[in-house]
């Protein structure tokens, strides 16, 4: 691989990670709404639980690597790339968002994580309905950070090319 063929590579790294969140935050969402279907909520509410505590164990850790590697990379680009290639290609900025968005993920857990610890000790009766308030955040978050990241990252890297 020829050094220019590196850099552009590099270069699209952080759009291959923000799309690859955003495919598995709506991933995660088309998976957990079933548990939400009127004929299926006194077995979700036994059953969700189990389920969150397995979902989540196994799913933060890729989550968190996609965040880690989006704003790692947007950073590496801002600090290695030649100042002509960022700067004045005005993709600064949209590098800075893309890794303020990425990281702006993890502010949500505040609100998201009680929810889930609620799931997880077994609400009984409340399971689907603090699932039902934790998709809703989970949406904003979606539309809000993962979304705003993944705008970013394509905007700043399609002006680094020419």
């Amino acid at each position: 691989m020829s050094s220019n063929s590196l850099l552009v590579f590099v270069r699209l790294v952080p759009i291959i990670s923000s799309t690859s969140s955003l495919w598995y935050a709506w991933d995660q969402y088309e998976q957990i709404s079933l548990f939400r279907h009127a004929e299926m909520r006194s077995l979700s509410n036994q059953l969700l639980p189990r389920y969150f505590t397995a979902f989540f164990n196994r799913g933060a850790p890729r989550v968190l690597g996609l965040l880690a590697t989006t704003a790692v990379s947007c950073g590496a680009i801002l600090r290695y790339s030649p100042a002509a290639l960022v700067r004045d290609s005005g993709a600064f900025p949209w590098y800075v968002a893309g890794i303020s968005l990425a990281a702006a993920h993890l502010a949500w857990a505040p609100s998201i994580l009680p929810l889930k610890n609620a799931i997880e000790r077994d609400a009984k009766d409340k399971n689907v309905v603090h699932l039902e308030r934790r998709l809703r955040l989970h949406v904003w978050r979606s539309l809000t950070v993962d979304l705003g990241a993944w705008i970013c990252c394509i905007v700043a890297t399609v002006k680094t090319f020419p």
